[in-house]
């Protein structure tokens, strides 16, 4: 009878230990995966930033500053006058936080009414003196120099963003891909009224809307681009490319 009792007893403590483990494990795999999925859904660097504020001042309305950052060591985009580009040194210190720091940036010439100037200067120098940044609530850029005061905060433009923002002209509306000969395939979005994006062969362009007899044209640092209708002319390093959809 009592070598009964004490089998039974056996067996319930050790149901009771598979049920605790496999209860633990459980919560173990869980957690785990909920550290995944907070790793992967971590906003990067990767992409197109608007700028929101330089040294916790405001901007001029609709001047459209952008930040694009593709790779590592490449840094580009408007300061809502001049295109811009220069090398990037980035050394993450976490998910959303780390070294950052330019060097060798310059824009092009495009000559800007007073106000505009004197912004493009404090955005670039912002720039110069950055050492560090911070991504907050996976939306917003925030960028900091060596005494840890706030220089530039920008916001991500997501698609979601960009296509709220879009507005366009009769010779280009939505998204387009266009065919450009030896140049491949192209993509023209708009990041505002006069500003789009054209990605080629991995490379992305900012491009200003400048003055055209017809047609839409737009430039940028070493890059241009017209289009009406369904064809475009690309311009890249003084070459040309005529273009179709």
């Amino acid at each position: 009878m009592a070598s009964h009792f004490y089998n039974s007893l056996f067996i319930v403590l050790s149901l009771l230990f598979i049920i605790t483990g496999c209860s633990h494990n459980a919560s173990h795999t869980s957690s785990d995966a909920a550290s995944v999925s907070k790793e992967e859904s971590a906003t990067t660097l990767t992409g197109t930033w608007q700028v929101e504020s330089i040294d916790k001042g405001g901007i001029i309305d609709s001047s459209m500053l952008t930040v694009e950052l593709v790779t590592k060591n490449r840094i580009s985009g408007f300061t809502g006058c001049n295109q811009f580009s220069g090398i990037l040194n980035v050394k993450a210190g976490g998910l959303a936080e780390g070294e950052f720091s330019t060097s060798k940036l310059v824009t092009t010439r495009r000559a800007c009414v007073a106000a505009m100037s004197a912004q493009e200067k404090r955005f670039v120098k912002a720039l110069e003196t950055a050492s560090r940044y911070e991504i907050q609530k996976g939306t917003w850029l925030v960028i900091y120099d060596n005494d840890g005061k706030q220089r530039l905060k920008l916001i991500s433009m997501s698609a979601q963003e960009t296509a709220k923002n879009e507005k366009m002209d009769a010779a280009t509306t939505g998204t387009h891909q266009f065919n450009c000969a030896t140049a491949g395939n192209i993509e023209v979005r708009f990041l505002g009224p006069e500003t789009i994006k054209l990605s080629e062969n991995g490379n992305i362009h900012i491009l200003q809307r400048a003055r055209s007899a017809s047609g839409a044209r737009y430039i940028g640092m070493n890059t241009e681009f017209w289009n009406k209708g369904n064809s475009a002319v690309l311009s890249l390093q003084n070459q040309s490319y005529s273009c179709n959809k």
